[in-house]
């Protein structure tokens, strides 16, 4: 106790003659407004920045720079002087700033007196358009987002003219998923919660502590997200994560629509049965596909640079390393008290395009040679699996080193193995071959050898077994998982009828006026028959490939059983100049056998022509095949007009055509058709020309429809083929 205090002889309470006598502040109604401020706007990014005439600051410049841009509002930076009054913010909107198709979107430097909703209504007021303010503490986010945590304030409010408001988010941009999470904290099992982020999800340890506050702030800096993806992060380095167990029941509470598009990150070290990948373990407890990173998916932080698109190796204290190759991968669910399906390479760096595909991750290098994408590297093996395939593929990543392995157990192959590492590693960019290390090995570092003694489990080929009369260490591979019924007898495995069943649990409309057994039988004969996993099964398996047998009665019924594609799809293949001539000759084709195509189109494939569809019929296999979302497929005998055949020096050819199903009217005009046609050809190609690259396993399906098959004309109709000039009327 200091002498002298309140019940002492102290100055406590007392008037202090030395000290200048201090104001007091008017009440808020009371407080006369600034005089109007002289003040300036400029365009910096995408969006506009107000500040004083004199001159912006250098950091409300660089914030300005990197914010995301908003396609529905003009996006105003508030960067003012206290007390400047609004009337002057009012008047530098008005004179500078054009409204967004739906208004604006404020970001204050400095709150407002009045707080930003009540400016947000004043301003709505004056300038007659709707207003969107941060009503709470704004978080500065990866890709220039701006998140309000739940314990930060309400989130962005749209204020109107009239005086409304109305909550919109908790983040900017909004995402398209932002509906289907909570926007507050849940808890996730017994010592774990789900804490909303800018980017999707967190599941982390219910404490918090300095070391929570702090990855939180790296996870706003750094985690790359997607519009079309939320991005659930698990764990925390160096803590307790959720059991598999809690976040399989956080997943399935869920709404089905987010679930199906969600990425994975694992951020903590997670704790599986038999050390399994979390993707892997977590599809399995769900029973759905789960697409994981192999990483830290990464924004660059810094204003002015072309954003990177990285996965970053995470070191066990969650420090970011060095770029990886394998970035993302789909985990399918295991046939019920199956194996679990191989690791699938949706998204990788390695430069492998230019070999043949079997299935997302695995190519065919030559004969008795596969080249697989794992989470460490890149694995050249026989095509029969050596006995240490699994221990091999469980290798954990080097932090500093990109694998390439050539496998020595089969010493023969060995030469061309080594030949594929160097035909890799020249194909690389400089920057990334200075990551890859070759290795000529059994095993990468770091993988024991097998028990002397040990048996080895049965391996199977990944590849068709030789002709008669060739010799090669492959004969001793079989697959038994086809039935005795040949490889298109539709039949299927257990693999396929787990997939078909899980399919109708989700879409139980599926064939409501069929029995079950009818439903079940003709979607397996799709899959088996008429899907890119079909067909890459029985090359597999020994089919010679070539021709495409026709489908089955059962498979014909499965495919109309299928959702429908009324839109535009499209195809990009190699024509001849006789067969560009060809399509331009007749009007009408018909394609006798099954065809495919994609309504995402093909950027970045190889091709000189492209053929774009607007389909009716055309059936979406995705349910079938989750692994190929965009593929739809027109059943035999589809009937297709040819609108128009561009041939332009210097650039892709391109084939316009319509579905014409038979009960179909011919009622839309061919013009209205047509621009629908350029509209969409047109994205495709701004994304080509962006470097994005639609990469997926190759459609034996994808071919040009109706080639060198003219459609009959109908009696009467004088149509069999066109007339010279219908080509020219749409160039």
């Amino acid at each position: 106790m200091i002498p002298g205090g309140r019940e002492g002889t102290g100055t406590a309470g007392r008037k202090r003659p030395w000290l200048a006598p201090r104001t007091r502040s008017a009440p808020p109604a009371e407080r006369h407004p600034a005089p109007p401020a002289e003040l300036a706007a400029r365009r910096v990014g995408g969006a506009w920045l107000i500040h004083p005439a004199t001159g912006p600051d250098r950091r409300s410049l660089l914030f300005a720079a990197g914010l995301a841009a908003d396609p529905e509002h003009s996006v105003v930076v508030v960067d003012l002087p206290p007390e400047t009054a609004l009337d002057a913010v009012e008047k530098a909107v008005a004179r500078a700033v054009p409204a967004g198709p739906r208004g604006l979107r404020l970001v204050f430097g400095r709150p407002p007196a009045q707080g930003p909703a009540a400016a947000g209504r004043w301003l709505a007021g004056r300038l007659g358009q709707d207003v969107v303010v941060p009503d709470g503490v704004l978080l500065p986010s990866a890709g220039g987002a701006l998140f309000i945590g739940a314990d930060r304030g309400r989130g962005w409010v749209l204020c109107t003219p009239e005086g409304r408001e109305r909550y919109v988010s908790r983040r900017f941009p909004r995402p398209a998923w932002d509906e289907a999470l909570p926007d507050r904290p849940w808890p996730v099992g017994a010592s774990a919660v789900a804490e909303p982020v800018n980017t999707g999800v967190w599941l982390r340890p219910a404490r918090e502590d300095a070391a929570q506050h702090r990855h939180r702030r790296y996870l706003a800096a750094r985690l790359r997200g997607r519009s079309d993806a939320a991005t659930v992060v698990i764990g925390t380095p160096d803590a307790p994560e959720p059991s598999p167990e809690d976040v399989a029941r956080f997943w399935q509470d869920l709404p089905e629509d987010a679930r199906t598009t969600m990425r994975v990150v694992l951020f903590g070290q997670a704790r599986t049965p038999g050390g399994r990948p979390f993707g892997e373990t977590l599809a399995a407890l769900t029973g759905e596909p789960v697409h994981a990173y192999n990483g830290f998916p990464t924004s660059d932080p810094v204003v002015g640079r072309a954003p990177l698109d990285e996965v970053l190796f995470l070191e066990r204290d969650g420090t970011p390393g060095r770029p990886v190759f394998a970035r993302e991968y789909l985990h399918l669910p295991p046939e019920p008290g199956g194996p679990s399906d191989p690791l699938l390479a949706v998204d990788h760096r390695w430069p492998l395009d230019h070999l043949p595909m079997l299935r997302r991750g695995l190519y065919r290098g030559s004969s008795g040679v596969m080249l697989e994408v794992l989470p460490w590297g890149l694995w050249i093996r026989p095509s029969v699996e050596p006995s240490y395939a699994d221990e091999v593929r469980a290798a954990p990543p080097d932090p500093h080193h990109e694998l390439i392995l050539c496998d020595d157990s089969v010493p023969e192959a060995l030469p061309r193995s080594q030949q594929l590492a160097e035909d890799v590693v020249r194909r690389l960019p400089p920057e990334s071959g200075l990551l890859v290390r070759v290795l000529t090995a059994g095993r990468p570092w770091g993988v024991p050898a097998a028990r002397p003694g040990a048996a080895a489990p049965p391996r199977v080929p990944d590849e068709p077994s030789p002709a008669a009369g060739e010799s090669s260490s492959e004969e001793a591979g079989t697959r038994p998982e086809r039935p005795a019924g040949g490889p298109f007898s539709g039949a299927g495995s257990p693999k396929d009828t787990a997939v078909v069943a899980l399919a109708l649990r989700r879409n139980p409309e599926l064939g409501r006026d069929q029995t079950a057994e009818a439903v079940l039988t003709g979607l397996v004969a799709v899959r088996v028959q008429l899907t890119v996993h079909g067909r890459r099964t029985d090359h597999e398996h020994g089919d010679p490939g070539g021709e495409l047998p026709p489908p089955t009665a059962p498979a014909l019924a499965g495919l109309a059983l299928l959702p429908p594609h009324d839109g535009v799809v499209a195809l990009r293949a190699d024509l001849t100049e006789a067969e560009t001539r060809w399509y331009d000759a007749h009007r009408q084709v018909i394609e006798h056998g099954a065809c495919s195509a994609s309504l995402a189109g093909h950027p970045g494939r190889a091709g000189n022509t492209d053929i774009v569809i607007r389909s009716v019929t055309g059936r979406r296999t995705a349910l079938l095949e989750p692994e190929v979302p965009d593929r739809v497929l027109f059943a035999p005998g589809a009937r297709f007009e040819v609108l128009e055949v561009r041939v332009r020096r210097g650039e892709r050819t391109v084939v316009l055509m319509r579905e014409l199903p038979a009960w179909y009217p011919e009622s839309t005009p061919v013009r209205t058709v047509v621009k629908e046609l350029e509209v969409a050809l047109r994205v495709w190609r701004a994304d080509e020309e962006s470097g994005l690259v639609r990469g997926g396993t190759p459609d034996p399906f994808a071919r040009p429809p109706g080639l060198g098959s003219p459609a009959p004309a109908p009696e009467g109709s004088g149509a069999a083929d066109r007339p010279a000039g219908l080509s020219e009327r749409f160039r």
